[in-house]
């Protein structure tokens, strides 16, 4: 019994080690993609994310059962329903006003909701006809409460209700359709953004490995070579992409100064989208050869020696050597960073917007989703371009781990 409770305690201690720091993790992590991943499926906007209501819609048209008066409809789950008013109600006066028809009625409570928004009056009064009730006048005093989120799928749904509307938003993105662009838009800016990625891990990829090359060799000087190539990684994001900005300033900037001095036009640096791509990928570029020469360097020296003696024997030039020794050796270290690096270059939002300054020459699936959110207040379109970022990067992920379980095996 005592070694069973031994092996127990063993096996458990580490997940009880690890428990503490995994569920903060967890739920930093799990309930903002969840939340993301529910608004998708709404139609939440700057319009009714604040939307207050008492509950009662005027209807068009006269209700039989108390004619000359204006007929509403109660709706489930708000204060006129909470207080007893029944579907179909008559109301007689609203705020000490008589109510002349619908259109009457929906401009006294726009009045009540501006006076209630800033704070001037919390209660209103409203006298109502009861049709249930043998047209019984009743008298109550409402006030205004948030529209409550209605859980019944709509996909037509307006901005005047906040609830659920399925795949609406998903259609509009991935299904192209007449008299609406958001599917065209879309693509493009995916297209730009799968072209930045593979530029830059291409570039990140060349140059960070030649780097971790020359610097395995001990060429003289390998310590202070490897810490100046070590900056632009200790440098914050935000303060590498000012100075970056600084430099494509097409009148003061470096580029163009020098330029200009050797007699050639200034280039439209952050003007020009093609230009603006060239200088937003050179920045990026500069930004993370850094990681992918450390990850190399690393991987280049835990090589064995003797393959190199090995292939020195056997009359191998120095190219040889790189192609038939270093490269297959550092296949899995090759296929990580890459993974890492297409992930953390298709989400690369501080390049693109800082160096920018927040414009649109150049946009990204990052830098769109965050501009439906601020620029046009559609939060809903916003979490479904954030969803659907995480579904191509975890499908992506997926299948490149396959792959790299495959080369492990092999290797």
């Amino acid at each position: 019994m005592r070694l069973w409770c031994r092996r127990l305690l063993r096996g458990t201690a580490v997940y009880l080690f690890i428990l503490p720091a995994l569920v903060p993790m967890i739920a930093l992590v799990g309930i903002p993609l969840l939340q993301t991943i529910f608004f998708s499926f709404t139609n939440l906007k700057e319009k009714n994310f604040d939307l207050w209501t008492l509950g009662i819609e005027p209807l068009e048209g006269s209700n039989p059962r108390c004619p000359g008066l204006v007929s509403v409809k109660v709706h489930p789950r708000t204060p006129a329903a909470r207080l007893g008013v029944p579907d179909g109600s008559c109301i007689v006066e609203f705020d000490g006003e008589k109510a002349r028809n619908a259109r009457h009625l929906e401009r006294l409570i726009e009045k009540a909701k501006r006076q209630f928004i800033n704070k001037q009056k919390s209660n209103f009064d409203v006298v109502y006809v009861s049709s249930a009730e043998g047209a019984t006048t009743r008298s109550i005093s409402l006030s205004f409460a948030r529209a409550p989120f209605d859980w019944k799928v709509d996909p037509n749904r307006d901005s005047s209700t906040w609830g659920l509307v399925g795949l609406a938003n998903y259609k509009r993105f991935l299904l192209p359709s007449t008299g609406a662009d958001d599917a065209k838009q879309f693509y493009k800016v995916l297209g730009i953004t799968i072209l930045w990625t593979v530029v830059n891990v291409t570039f990140h990829y060349v140059f960070g490995f030649v780097l971790a090359l020359l610097l395995n060799r001990g060429v003289p000087g390998t310590r202070f070579y490897r810490v100046l190539l070590m900056l632009p990684w200790a440098v914050p994001v935000y303060v590498s992409a000012f100075a970056w900005r600084w430099l494509y300033n097409s009148q003061y900037g470096f580029f163009n100064v020098i330029l200009q001095k050797l007699g050639c036009s200034p280039i439209p640096w952050l003007s020009d989208s093609q230009w603006t791509f060239v200088a937003v990928t050179i920045t990026n570029v500069w930004l993370g050869i850094p990681f992918m020469m450390i990850s190399f360097l690393a991987g280049m020296q835990a090589i064995p020696k003797d393959l190199y003696e090995a292939a020195e024997i056997d009359g191998c030039t120095r190219w040889q050597k790189v192609r038939y020794v270093t490269l297959p050796m550092l296949r899995p270290v090759s296929l990580t960073v890459i993974l890492l690096g297409a992930i953390w270059t298709f989400n690369m939002f501080n390049v693109i917007w800082l160096v920018q300054g927040g414009g649109t020459a150049v946009e990204i699936l990052a830098t769109y989703a965050f501009r439906l959110f601020r620029d046009y207040h559609d939060y809903a379109a916003a979490a479904t371009c954030g969803t659907l970022i995480f579904v191509l990067l975890l499908a992506f992920s997926l299948f490149y781990l396959k792959l790299l379980h495959r080369e492990e095996e092999l290797y």
